[in-house]
């Protein structure tokens, strides 16, 4: 069986034929129709034709499949396909869930590895006495698009009062989910509870949902700042905070970026970090409160942590909403600008450069920003609806995904395709040689995470469609892919770089079905014998072994290749090998073993795991 370790083995003629099937797969597949200074121009676009119930957050899942979801207030997750202009019930907790004012369905985060894991988790504010829960569903096995109903709950915060739930959850880049908990409500937080560090109240929290402590269902990173023998609540990250409605994180630096809502003259933005103190009750922004509690320290006591941005209860201001650093391709905003919002106003304002310029405004009840997996911007609207942020002068866009899967994630050396109108004049592919990096005046150029750009290799490139390989050395992150086409026209589009995303080619270069792939046959002799894939897979008798040989992209980043696993029918299969092709640039192949428990079972599915990493497309074959 050694022989099937090394990928080396398929480039004879056997399995040549294949290799240049997958080739044309990915060349001639049919195209994709894949929906302080001046201020830029922005429009709004309504994504949902029907009328929403209390619209409170937007997001998506970090699966590669962009879809949205919107949480209503009573208790209600609804999820929105690509394109679609309505929306479906993905979970309904409304019989668990006080609602009304503050109170509600407040907070959603997906898990990193939702694709494998099918983990979620929520805030709300519970029926009968308005406590705060932090609780965890899972998607259901058979429909993503719908979640299943039982619930584990992680943590319950008592609520003193009706106002300042905080509500965000969100995982950081280190993995970690954060919660914000507001001061606990009334007003001026009576019971000084932002600076009590034995109080869960008026804090960001840091805990970890994949590390049980006993019976308890998370346990507190050793590096949070009270963690262990020091005094004060393992769970906090950072304390100070009077209502931290909505908070994100900067997609390329890690920065958290914190909208604080104030108390009747100040709203602030922090970026808050490990550890921080950031004043309340003592300071409402950078103004001392006189009318703080006793026991809060003296304004002279506690120097405050400056905002980087900060506004006055003027023009009818009254409650920040917290947004997002723009990070997207289609160059809605500059890059790195900060954008957030006034509850009451429907003012928009984005901080770029160290400067607040205000946007164009709204009559909208901003209850959150909203981020789709491409990075580009949203707005929700309390009133019920919510929008996309565009900008009618921003450069043509050009979708990005993985050329197997037709998802968002890529990774470095990984195959992508683009997909656009007028992306070059005429149609080329690259045949031999050394790859280029222009055909027909048309090349790609990624700049990523980190600031560094690089030209990318092309496969192919036609009006609609351009094939390239995400430059080796892309940093993590969300990249900007530049096309210029061979007319001079300029295009954008942002991809979602990570170390690994694993993706399966088609047989029909559709992104699901029947997998590019072949068999080999280990006979009695202990000779091997090539096969195509067929309509069926004859296991045939018990002395013979036969091998899977799929092809894809996105996996030769895998920690080991012990982190590579293939079920079949759900049943696991032995991976001899996986890593990359050695006969074509960024192609990477998984060699497994079909179980004999799969004779007769008609129709599997393939899922490929890496690194707790699944792939998202649906790939199926048929045992005989």
């Amino acid at each position: 069986m050694n022989s099937l370790n090394s990928p080396k083995k398929f480039v004879s003629a056997g399995s040549c034929g294949v290799l240049s099937f997958v080739v044309a797969g990915l060349i001639s597949c049919l195209p994709r129709q894949v929906a302080a200074q001046s201020p830029p121009t922005i429009q709004f676009e309504q994504l949902q034709t029907g009328p929403l119930t209390s619209p409170l957050y937007l997001t998506h899942a970090h699966d590669g499949s962009n879809r949205l979801f919107i949480i209503e207030q009573p208790g209600r997750i609804r999820v929105m396909q690509p394109g679609a202009t309505t929306s479906t019930v993905f979970l309904d907790i409304t019989a668990k869930v006080l609602a009304g004012g503050e109170r509600g369905l407040l907070g959603l985060a997906f898990h990193p590895k939702f694709t494998s894991n099918r983990r979620f988790f929520v805030n709300y504010t519970r029926k009968n006495d308005g406590a705060t829960v932090v609780a965890e569903y899972k998607a259901s096995t058979s429909d993503r698009n719908v979640a299943d109903t039982q619930e584990t709950v992680l943590l319950t915060i008592a609520q003193p009062f009706a106002n300042h739930n905080g509500g965000m959850v969100e995982f950081g880049p280190d993995g970690f989910l954060y919660i914000g908990m507001g001061d606990g409500g009334s007003a001026n937080d009576p019971g000084n509870r932002a600076q009590n560090i034995e109080e869960l109240l008026g804090k960001i929290l840091r805990i970890s949902v994949d590390q049980p402590n006993g019976a308890v269902p998370y346990s507190s990173p050793a590096t949070n700042p009270y963690s262990g023998a020091t005094p004060g609540r393992d769970e906090i990250y950072a304390l100070g905070l009077r209502n931290p409605w909505r908070y994100s994180f900067d997609r390329n630096t890690g920065q958290l970026y914190v909208g604080d809502v104030g108390q009747n003259q100040r709203e602030w933005v922090h970026i808050v970090s490990l550890g921080g103190n950031y004043g309340w009750p003592t300071w409402e922004g950078t103004r001392c409160n006189a009318e703080k509690p006793p026991g809060a320290p003296a304004c002279t006591a506690l120097t405050p942590v400056q905002p980087i941005a900060e506004y006055t209860h003027s023009n009818g201001r009254c409650s920040i909403t917290g947004g997002y650093v723009y990070r997207g391709g289609r160059a809605t905003l500059p890059a790195g600008a900060y954008l957030y919002g006034d509850y009451c106003t429907g003012e928009i304002f984005m901080l770029s450069g160290g400067a607040t310029t205000p946007l164009p405004d709204t009559a909208y009840a901003i209850s959150s920003f909203g981020e789709d997996e491409y990075g580009e911007p949203y707005v929700v609207d309390l009133n019920g609806a919510v929008y996309r942020i565009v900008n009618p002068n921003s450069p043509r866009y050009a979708s990005q995904v993985s050329a197997a899967s037709y998802r968002t994630n890529t990774t470095p050396n990984g195959i992508c395709a683009a997909f656009g109108s007028g992306l070059a004049t005429s149609i080329a592919s690259w045949v031999s040689g050394a790859q280029p990096t222009n055909l027909v005046g048309t090349s790609v150029k990624v700049k990523d995470a980190q600031g560094v750009e690089r030209l990318a290799p092309l496969f192919y490139v036609s009006p609609t469609q351009v094939n390239y390989l995400m430059p080796d050395q892309t940093a993590p992150g969300t990249a900007t892919v530049t096309i210029t086409g061979g007319d001079g026209a300029v295009f954008t589009g942002a991809a979602v770089v990570r170390p690994v995303a694993p993706s399966l080619f088609t047989a029909d270069a559709s992104g699901s079905g029947t997998p590019a792939a072949v068999l080999v046959r280990v006979l009695t002799d202990g000779s091997q014998r090539y096969e195509s894939l067929g309509q069926q897979i004859d296991l045939g008798p018990a002395s013979e072994q036969v091998f899977l040989i799929l092809f894809g992209t996105g996996i030769r980043g895998r920690s080991a290749e012990s982190a590579v696993g293939v079920t079949l029918g759900g049943e696991s299969a032995e991976v001899t090998y996986a890593g990359a092709q050695s006969s074509f640039v960024g192609l990477d192949q998984v060699n497994a073993k079909i179980p004999r428990t799969l004779v007769g079972r008609g129709n599997v599915g393939v899922v490929l795991t890496v690194d707790g990493l699944a792939t998202t497309n649906t790939i199926t074959v048929n045992i005989k």
